[in-house]
């Protein structure tokens, strides 16, 4: 495939903010890996974090494009859709998380603009979400809300009880950090999130 200039960039910033961390990784590094010029590099970011902000965009906007597809496919019973949903957005994360030591904390930044980023994420997730479970319920899968809004709250509740399958996992490493393997958090995935929705339709609340 023919990369372009950003892409480069982008890819090589990945890499080295997940295996050095943010702090550690300069412009140069960046340019050296990409095999550019640093002059190239302030051609298409300002400066290291724009470069960051950048490299979460590129992950949240091709999750949303993959949710958004899968959607777009949903066919009943949409709460098995919302458990495809859900397991693939787990793993998702656990793609970028897992490739580099420091990728968790590249995620989590404290950046003002990456903190936006992710929030905008999260919304939107919500309201995917939330679509899903009032398709489930006009299909009889769960009861009916009795409010429109009470889908999305539905939706955050949901994502909060799954919250400990997400980045830094620290509460699933707990027990034995070096046995926390891509098989272990499938495990957990999958477990939860048959609980979760296994309390969704059996909620009377909703």
């Amino acid at each position: 495939m023919n990369q372009t200039r950003r892409d480069k960039i982008l890819e090589s910033a990945t890499w080295l903010f997940g295996y050095y961390g943010f702090e550690k990784t300069t412009v140069d590094d960046i340019a050296d890996r990409a095999s550019i010029s640093k002059g190239s590099v302030y051609l298409e970011f300002q400066n290291k974090e724009s470069i960051l902000v950048a490299v979460v965009q590129q992950f949240t906007s091709r999750e949303l494009e993959r949710i958004n597809q899968l959607l777009k496919e949903a066919k009943a019973p949409y709460l098995e859709v919302l458990r495809e949903l859900l397991y693939g957005h787990v793993m998702s994360y656990w793609s970028i998380a897992s490739g580099q030591l420091h990728s968790p904390e590249v995620i989590a930044s404290a950046n003002p603009s990456i903190m936006a980023e992710i929030i905008n994420f999260q919304s939107a997730i919500f309201l995917q979400i939330a679509f899903l479970l009032e398709k489930a319920a006009s299909n009889k899968e769960i009861a009916k809300a009795k409010a429109a809004d009470e889908y999305f709250f539905q939706a955050e509740l949901v994502c909060y009880l799954l919250a400990a399958l997400f980045p830094p996992y620290d509460r699933l490493k707990a027990r034995d950090p070096a046995a926390f393997t891509e098989a272990t958090l499938s495990k957990y995935a999958e477990s939860m999130i048959t609980m979760t929705l296994n309390g969704v339709r059996a909620s009377g609340a909703f």
